[in-house]
């Protein structure tokens, strides 16, 4: 699952770079039981996470640059039958990207 959302975030990294943002994507060390993957995303609007588990776990975060309010944080939990684009479709709403 990891791979896939990694491939993912590759395929859309250019629209998402073009719009503003800065994306930095960060594996978890490789002697971690449960491996992860990090989407970190900034803007001069938008601080962003998602970290997806391998065992389909989810959370998501956006902090507001400048009322240093949280705007979004949910945990969910992928199931086996998943489209990215889908699964993060409200983060990216947010953030102004519609990645669909």
């Amino acid at each position: 699952m990891l791979t896939q959302f990694e491939n993912w975030m590759q395929e859309k990294r250019q629209e998402i770079e073009n719009r503003g943002y800065q994306l930095e994507i960060v594996k978890s060390p490789s002697d971690i039981v449960e491996q992860s993957l990090r989407l970190d995303l900034d803007s001069d609007n938008y601080i962003a996470r998602i970290t997806l588990w391998d065992s389909g776990d989810s959370q998501q975060e956006i902090i507001d640059v400048v009322s240093e309010q949280m705007v979004f944080d949910e945990y969910f939990k992928i199931s086996a039958n998943f489209n990215f684009s889908k699964a993060f479709e409200k983060f990216f709403n947010i953030l102004k990207l519609n990645l669909c």
